[in-house]
C-alpha cells in the first residue's frame, strides 16, 4: 500500500487480488458547506507522465481556491484516485469515489477510460469535468469538457500550414481511434479549404521502421505533412529516421497534431521547425502562465511536473468547479451544471477559459514551432476559438 499526503488531500490506493480502494482526508457527506471532488488520472500505466503533471495542476487549484475563500464558506478538498491507464481499473474506482460521496468528478483519463467510467457518474447524477484533449462529440448530460477538441482548431490549423507549405498535404497517423477521427475531420475539411491529400498512412503503436511510409511520403509530391502520431517511442522513431531520410528538409512544412511538450524534449533537434497546435504550452511567456509555473515551482520544488495541453486543463477545470458551486449557491448536480456554463476562469495560464451551453469550452487555439533544443516557442494566437456544434444548446441538467 502507498499513501501520499498532499496539502489537503490523502490518497491510498490498494491493490488486492484486482480490488481497490480509495480514501479521502473529508468523508463522503451532503454538502452544507465545503465540497468533496474526486480527481481521477494515471499515476501509473503509459499515461502516468500526463497524470503526474495533470495532478499536480489539480492540486495547484484547489489550494488557489482555499486560499480565496473555498466554496460555499468551507474548504474545497480532492479525494485522488489512480486509473493505472485501465478502463476496467478506472470504472471501479470511480464506483468507490461514489459511494463515498464526491459532489463531482474532474478527470483526465483516455478517451476509453471515458467511455467506461461516464455511465458511473450518470447512474450516480454527479456532474463530471473532463480535463483532456480528446475527438469531440461526447454529450452525456452530466459532462462538460475542460480541454481542447480537435475540430475547433482543425481548420483554422489547416489554413495557417497551407499558407506556409502548400496545398498537397500527407497525413500521417497512429492506428487508432482518436487519430483515425482525427484524420477525417482532416479530408472533411480539406475541399473547402482547397487542400488535397496526397496520401495517408496509419502505424501501430510502438513502429520501429518508418522507412518505407517515408518513401511514400517523398514520392507522393507532398508539400505539407499533417502528423497525428501519438507517444514518445513513435515520434523518436519517425523524425530521427525522416530527418536522417532527407525528408524534413524536403517537405515545406510538418505540422502535429498530438506532439505535446513533454514528446517534444524526447524527440529533441530531429523534429526542430514542426509546428504544433494547442490551447496551451509550458513556454508560452505570457504572465499568466509565468505565474503558473512560479506557483507550481514554489509547492513542488524539484518535483514539478512539466507542463502540457494534456495536463493544464485539470488546472482550469478546478477552478471552473469551484466558480460554478459558488455561483450556483449548491452542489446540487442540475444547478451546478447550469452554473458551468455561465462562467468564466479568466486566470487561466491560456489567458481565459469559459464553458458554453454546448458543454465544451470556448478557449485560445496557438501555433508553436519546435526548436533545436526541444522546446516550443509560440508564433501565432488563432484567437478563441469555439468548438462547432456538439451538443443541444440547451441541455436537460435535470436528471431524466
Amino acid at each position: 500500500m502507498t499513501w501520499r499526503f498532499r496539502g489537503k488531500t490523502l490518497v491510498a490506493v490498494l491493490a488486492l487480488t484486482g480490488s481497490f480502494a480509495i480514501w479521502s482526508a473529508a468523508p463522503g457527506r451532503a454538502q452544507e458547506t465545503g465540497a468533496k471532488l474526486g480527481f481521477v488520472t494515471e499515476l501509473s500505466g503509459p499515461a502516468s507522465l500526463f497524470g503526474e503533471a495533470a495532478l499536480q495542476a489539480a492540486e495547484l487549484a484547489v489550494d488557489e481556491v482555499n486560499a480565496s475563500g473555498g466554496v460555499l464558506g468551507g474548504d474545497l478538498t480532492l479525494a485522488v484516485a489512480d486509473d493505472a491507464t485501465d478502463p476496467n481499473i478506472a470504472r471501479q474506482v470511480w464506483e468507490k469515489l461514489v459511494n463515498d460521496g464526491v459532489d463531482a468528478f474532474v478527470f483526465r483519463e483516455t478517451s476509453a477510460a471515458r467511455v467506461a467510467v461516464l455511465p458511473v457518474a450518470e447512474a450516480a447524477n454527479v456532474p463530471a469535468i473532463y480535463a483532456n484533449d480528446y475527438e469531440g462529440g461526447d454529450c452525456r448530460r452530466i459532462l462538460y469538457t475542460a480541454g481542447e477538441i480537435e475540430p475547433q482548431k482543425i481548420a483554422p490549423y489547416l489554413e495557417f500550414l497551407k499558407q506556409n507549405g502548400g496545398t498537397k498535404f500527407f497525413v500521417l497517423a497512429t492506428d487508432y481511434n482518436w487519430a483515425r477521427i482525427t484524420a477525417g475531420m482532416v479530408r472533411e475539411a480539406a475541399p473547402g479549404l482547397e487542400i488535397e491529400i496526397v496520401g495517408e498512412e496509419y502505424t501501430p503503436f510502438n513502429t520501429t521502421d518508418y522507412g518505407p511510409i517515408i518513401t511514400k511520403i517523398r514520392n507522393s509530391g507532398a508539400e505539407v505533412l499533417f502528423s497525428g502520431l501519438v507517444g514518445g517511442p513513435d515520434n523518436v522513431a519517425f523524425f530521427k529516421q525522416a530527418r536522417s531520410a532527407g525528408l524534413t528538409q524536403s517537405l515545406k512544412v510538418i505540422g502535429n497534431i498530438a506532439l505535446d511538450d513533454s514528446t517534444l524534449a524526447a524527440v529533441g533537434d530531429a523534429a526542430a521547425g514542426t509546428y504544433m497546435a494547442a490551447s496551451y504550452f509550458m513556454t508560452d511567456t505570457s504572465e499568466a502562465n509565468t505565474a503558473f509555473l512560479a506557483a507550481l515551482e514554489s509547492k513542488y520544488g524539484g518535483n514539478m511536473k512539466a507542463q502540457g495541453y494534456l495536463s493544464e486543463p485539470a488546472y482550469d477545470a478546478v477552478h471552473l468547479y469551484a466558480l460554478a458551486v459558488n455561483k450556483a449557491g449548491t452542489t446540487e448536480t442540475s444547478a451546478v451544471l447550469k452554473a458551468l456554463s455561465e462562467v468564466e476562469f479568466t486566470k487561466s495560464p491560456k489567458g481565459s477559459i469559459r464553458m458554453t451551453p454546448d458543454r465544451h469550452a470556448a478557449m485560445p487555439i496557438f501555433i508553436a514551432e519546435a526548436k533545436a533544443d526541444g522546446t516550443y516557442e509560440v508564433k501565432e494566437s488563432l484567437g478563441v476559438q469555439e468548438a462547432p456544434k456538439q451538443c443541444d444548446p440547451q441541455p436537460p441538467f435535470e436528471k431524466g
